[in-house]
C-alpha cells in the first residue's frame, strides 16, 4: 500500500541551493511552533526568533507561499516558510486549496474527521 498522497505533492519552486540553505537548517533542526489564523495563514516561529504571519496553501496544484520577514523579502525563501513545507509533507498541517469554495473545503474536512482522519 502506498504512502503518497493521492495525485501526489503539489508543485513548489525551491531555490536551487535550499537544501545547504540556513533556511532550511534552521527549519530541519530548531523548535518550530505552528499555529492556524485561517485557512490559509499560520503564525510560525522557528527557534527563539520572532513569530511571523505566512501564507501557505495552493492554487492550481502550485504551493503559494508569502511571508513579511526580511529572509524571504530578499530570497522568497526563508526558515518560516521551509517550516511550513516540512510540517505539510510530515502531514501535520491540513493546507488549503485556495481555489476551492471554503464551505466545500470544511465539508470534507468534517467528513475527514468523522472517519476518524481518512478521507
Amino acid at each position: 500500500m502506498s504512502t503518497e498522497r493521492v495525485g501526489g505533492y503539489p508543485d513548489l519552486e525551491l531555490p536551487d541551493d535550499f537544501g545547504d540553505s540556513t533556511s532550511w537548517e534552521r527549519a530541519k533542526a530548531e523548535e518550530t511552533t505552528i499555529d492556524p489564523v485561517n485557512r490559509a495563514e499560520w503564525m510560525v516561529r522557528v527557534g527563539d526568533g520572532d513569530r511571523h504571519r505566512v501564507v501557505f496553501g495552493t492554487r492550481s496544484g502550485t504551493v503559494v507561499t508569502e511571508c513579511p520577514c526580511k529572509g524571504y523579502t530578499h530570497h522568497e525563501w526563508c526558515a518560516h516558510v521551509a517550516a511550513m513545507m516540512l510540517a505539510y509533507v510530515r502531514d501535520e498541517v491540513v493546507v488549503a486549496d485556495l481555489d476551492a469554495d471554503p464551505d466545500e473545503e470544511l465539508a470534507m474536512l468534517w467528513r475527514q474527521y468523522r472517519r476518524g482522519g481518512e478521507a
